[in-house]
């Protein structure tokens, strides 16, 4: 190997570890909740509808403030508080869609999709004035009614960026800010703990109070547990963030605690 060879892997290796140890101390430090994680939200109108224009074009900042009284409300059992979790910040309104996600199961097909996202996310990272956050949350919002207005929604930890499909309508903000966190979490290191094909919680880790008596009706949403068991088979979305939380399994997940303080 000559040495102008041997220097060019000598640079790609040291950028290649700049990244990876950068990535280590920011997850690292999302993990302690010793100051707030900056999110920038970025609204997407996902049709062309005029009502959804106009929604989209109406979402203020602080619509999104629901998301730290929850998760400050969460943090008390843990044995902590965090006040705010989140310090968001609103990106331009923007019509440009991310890479269509994959079929799921479909490895070649969703590592090629996760290189063209973390190219797309970069590129609406570098077109804002904002400060670099550290995830980005792209929320797409569709008309009720349209065919395909809530397909998937993911959270990713590589690449700290998660993808919401929301509904443009006011009486929905609450509901949006569910799969929103739901997200969010995703990105902080939390599992669903649903089952996939049918979306029904997992017991014990997907349910609010698994040590309930009687079990059923539970009263509350484990956050990634997505739905409100009312018996063996069957369950409710939540109205709103209220009536959710983030269960012991999630909350060891994203670091809230080193020993658990119950309720």
């Amino acid at each position: 190997m000559n040495v102008f060879k041997l220097m060019r892997v000598i640079i790609l290796l040291s950028v290649l570890f700049v990244i990876v140890v950068g990535t280590w101390m920011t997850e690292k430090r999302m993990a302690a909740w010793e100051r707030p994680i900056l999110v920038t939200i970025y609204p997407i109108a996902a049709d062309d509808s005029p009502a959804t224009l106009q929604f989209v074009d109406q979402i203020d900042v602080r619509d999104f403030e629901e998301i730290n009284v929850f998760m400050e409300t969460q943090s008390r059992p843990y044995g902590f508080k965090v006040t705010p979790a989140f310090r968001f910040q609103l990106a331009p309104l923007g019509s440009e869609l991310p890479p269509q996600v994959p079929p799921q199961f479909e490895p070649a097909q969703i590592a090629w999709w996760s290189l063209k996202m973390r190219w797309w996310a970069w590129m609406r990272d570098l077109e804002t004035d904002l400060v670099t956050p550290d995830i980005q949350m792209f929320v797409m919002y569709h008309r009720v009614g349209q065919e395909s207005e809530m397909g998937i929604s993911v959270g990713m930890r590589k690449g700290r960026y998660g993808l919401v499909k929301a509904y443009a309508q006011q009486s929905m903000n609450k509901i949006n800010l569910i799969v929103l966190t739901h997200e969010i979490l995703h990105v902080l290191g939390a599992s669903d703990k649903y089952i996939l094909s049918s979306g029904e919680p997992i017991f014990p880790q997907g349910y609010a109070n698994p040590d309930k008596m009687p079990l059923f009706p539970q009263k509350r949403a484990e956050i990634m547990g997505g739905r409100i068991p009312i018996n063996s088979y069957s369950s409710v979305m939540p109205k709103s963030l209220m009536q959710c939380k983030i269960g012991k399994q999630t909350a060891e997940e994203i670091g809230f605690f080193n020993q658990l303080v119950d309720r």
